[in-house]
């Protein structure tokens, strides 16, 4: 083992962790710098760490498996904690960190490299949070860092697709999108990126999903990328083509709703989607859900939304 002389400590450990104290045992009395991310690098990109950060005489603590794969791939030395093992700088055997040697960002390390929306989004965001519980909230940070980790950066994201569809059934509206993110090179797309459905018993109208969606795209940070809107649903279509070219055309609270969402979008266009493998995914998904009680349907209220958003200005 090389002789460590500073420890990248990842987000997801933190400065108060007893991992940090328990891998200061294990270097004994000799002098080491921390580098706690949280406060130094914010947001920084896995890729950022492996490629600007780490070296011959540094270390990285993280509970994050995959990463700690491929910091060791790379020949650094890193320590994560697993129950089996405890603390250990070993790889492990049964986790899979394939190295794709993504593009990184040119320039130094930035001071922070936390999402910076426009004013217009993070009025949307905060006004919509109390609509989300804890255990969504806690899912779209999980989709956020996947999203970033699989193009390196968020730099290397070049537009989004929204596949959106919905189902009158005697419940109410069940609608959902699926959504498809592309990068600029060295990597595939992303699909689907995000994928979620819902039941709304009060509202029976064609822009439901479309809101569905758009929330979702926020929450994902995803708002300022070209976006793509393929609806499913010709009534959607219409209406949402109209409130792009228009904004004041929006009849309803509902209708107020999206064309809020998008007026906030980077260069939005709504399309036919009639044919392919995310026609299939969608309109198969929401024929199983308008005919089964399950769990993937989250109960909503965009009505009530949709009035929030309009005190919220």
């Amino acid at each position: 083992m090389n002789r460590i002389e500073r420890v990248v400590v990842d987000e997801c450990v933190g400065q108060e962790s007893p991992l940090v104290g328990q891998l200061c045992e294990r270097l004994g009395e000799r002098p080491v710098k921390f580098v706690f991310l949280a406060t130094e690098h914010p947001g920084i990109p896995d890729i950022e760490i492996l490629d600007k950060l780490l070296d011959v005489r540094s270390a990285l603590l993280t509970q994050d498996r995959v990463l700690h794969n491929l910091a060791i791939g790379r020949g650094f030395q890193s320590f994560v904690h697993t129950p089996e093992s405890g603390l250990t700088d070993r790889r492990l055997v049964h986790v899979s960190a394939s190295d794709k040697h993504l593009p990184v960002a040119s320039g130094a390390l930035r001071d922070s490299y936390r999402h910076q929306s426009n004013p217009e989004a993070r009025a949307i965001t905060e006004c919509l949070y109390s609509f989300l519980s804890a255990h969504q909230l806690k899912q779209f940070r999980t989709k956020r860092r996947r999203i970033r980790a699989h193009f390196g950066s968020p730099d290397n994201i070049v537009a989004a697709a929204l596949t959106i569809g919905q189902r009158r059934t005697t419940q109410g509206m069940v609608g959902g999108y699926v959504l498809k993110v592309d990068a600029r090179h060295g990597v595939k797309s992303l699909f689907p990126a995000s994928e979620s459905y819902f039941l709304d018993r009060a509202v029976n109208e064609p822009l439901q999903a479309t809101c569905w969606a758009l929330v979702h795209l926020f929450q994902l940070q995803l708002q300022s990328y070209p976006l793509t809107l393929y609806h499913i649903d010709s009534a959607a279509l219409a209406r949402c083509t109209a409130l792009i070219d228009d904004r004041d055309a929006a009849a309803t609270a509902v209708e107020r709703m999206a064309a809020r969402l998008l007026a906030a979008l980077s260069r939005p266009k709504a399309a036919e989607c009639t044919k392919g493998r995310f026609f299939d995914r969608a309109s198969d998904k929401l024929s199983q859900l308008a005919r089964f009680a399950t769990n993937e349907l989250v109960p909503v209220d965009l009505e009530a939304m949709a009035a929030a958003l309009s005190s919220h200005g």
